[in-house]
C-alpha cells in the first residue's frame, strides 16, 4: 500500500491546525491589547474570578449547564466593576464559547429578561421574524425561568427580534424604553444577545468566531450607564 497520500494529508492537516492555533493566539493577544488601551486591566485574582463565575451561574439561571471564564479583564464603570471575558458553557461534554461584556445596569425590575437583536443589514420582515423565533425557540441553553414574549408592535421595525421574559411579564416593566432604544445598535457590533438579571446586564456574541466590536459595544455600555 502506498502510504504517501495519507502522509501528505496528515502533514497538510497538521499545518492547518498549527496555522489556526497561531491565528487564535494572535487574535487573543490583539484583543487583550485593545482592551488595555480602552482602560481594562487583566484580572489574575482566582478569588475574583471564582466569584465572577458564581455570579454568571446565578445570572444565567440554567440548571443544566456549567460555566467557566478565561481572558478575564475588568474596568471600573461608575464606581462598580465591569467585565470582559471568554465564557464557556458546557453540558454532557458539549462546549460552546462566546465573548461577553458583563456590567451593572439600573432597571425597574430585578427579574430576568433576554433580548435578541439583529444587525441593521438584516431588514425587518419575514427573515428577521424567523431568526427571532429561532433564537427564542426553547433551547436548553436558555434560562430556566424565562419564556418567549412577543415583541411589542411599536418595536417590530427596529432591531429587536426576540424576547425571553417571565410568563405574563410586560417588557417595559423589565427594562425602560430609553434603554431599549440605546440597545438597538448592538447587533451591528457583533452582540446578538443582551441578558439582564438583578442589577446586571451582559452583551454576548453568538460564538467566538464572529466579530465582536469591543470599542463599539463599550461605547453603548457607557451610554447605558449615563441613562441612570
Amino acid at each position: 500500500m502506498d502510504w504517501m497520500p495519507f502522509l501528505a494529508f496528515g502533514v497538510a492537516f497538521a499545518a492547518l491546525v498549527a496555522r489556526l492555533l497561531m491565528k487564535a493566539r494572535a487574535d487573543r493577544r490583539a484583543r487583550g491589547e485593545k482592551l488595555v488601551r480602552m482602560g481594562f486591566a487583566p484580572c489574575s485574582s482566582e478569588a475574583e474570578i471564582e466569584m465572577l463565575v458564581e455570579q454568571i451561574t446565578c445570572f444565567e439561571n440554567n440548571s443544566g449547564y456549567r460555566y467557566r471564564v478565561e481572558e478575564v479583564m475588568r474596568i471600573s464603570l461608575r464606581g462598580d466593576a465591569a467585565w470582559f471575558y471568554r465564557k464557556e458553557r458546557s453540558r454532557s461534554g458539549n462546549i460552546v464559547a462566546v465573548h461577553e461584556f458583563h456590567f451593572p445596569l439600573d432597571r425597574p425590575s430585578r427579574e430576568g429578561v433576554v433580548l435578541f437583536f439583529k444587525p441593521s443589514a438584516l431588514r425587518s420582515g419575514t427573515s428577521a421574524t424567523f431568526v427571532g423565533s429561532l433564537a427564542t425557540g426553547g433551547w436548553d441553553s436558555q434560562p430556566d425561568d424565562l419564556t418567549r414574549l412577543p415583541v411589542p408592535e411599536d418595536l417590530r421595525h427596529g432591531n429587536l427580534i426576540g424576547i425571553l421574559a417571565p410568563a405574563g411579564a410586560s417588557l417595559f416593566e423589565l427594562i425602560e424604553p430609553k434603554a431599549i432604544a440605546a440597545l438597538q445598535p448592538v447587533g451591528d457590533h457583533g452582540a446578538t444577545r443582551v441578558a439582564c438579571r438583578d442589577g446586571w446586564c451582559s452583551f454576548s456574541s453568538s460564538s467566538t468566531r464572529h466579530d465582536f466590536d469591543l470599542e463599539g459595544l463599550w461605547s453603548i455600555i457607557q451610554g447605558l450607564a449615563s441613562l441612570s
